[in-house]
């Protein structure tokens, strides 16, 4: 099992987020009839899918766990923002509006992390690839 910081943090919105829609399903018609709702729903949602194939193959693949904690960083940060916006929004329950708060989470900041990330996975890949004439 990964057991990094931010992984941990993002298990806990994923916690959050089943709760809220346990507990608080958008069963206004105005909820179901809003899409701007309705799609950060779904971020909201994808987000826990694919967490969960980045995990899958982890082990798979072999992939390190600062690479991982980097990518739930920005995950995290997502998770965040996206439910931040049904926060926001004049449709959310005031049920809904707790777990929105519930789900807000700022990822550690690892500078030395992120630069090692970006040197040794973003920078290797320069020149690598090239556009089609």
């Amino acid at each position: 099992m990964l057991k990094t910081i931010e992984f941990f943090e993002f298990k806990e919105q994923i916690e959050v987020f089943r709760e809220f829609m346990m507990a608080s399903l958008p069963t206004m018609k105005e909820q179901s009839q809003d899409i701007d709702f309705l799609l950060n729903l779904g971020e909201l949602f994808t987000l826990v899918a694919y967490g969960q194939l980045i995990l899958e193959n982890k082990k798979i693949y072999g992939i390190e766990d600062d690479l991982i904690d980097q990518i739930f960083d920005f995950m995290v940060r997502d998770m965040s923002k996206f439910a931040l916006t049904i926060y926001g929004k004049p449709i959310t329950s005031e049920k809904q509006q707790e777990l929105c708060l519930k789900m807000l989470r700022r990822p550690v900041v690892n500078q030395t992390r992120y630069v090692r990330i970006y040197k040794d996975y973003v920078l290797s890949l320069v020149d690598t690839y090239k556009m089609n004439d």
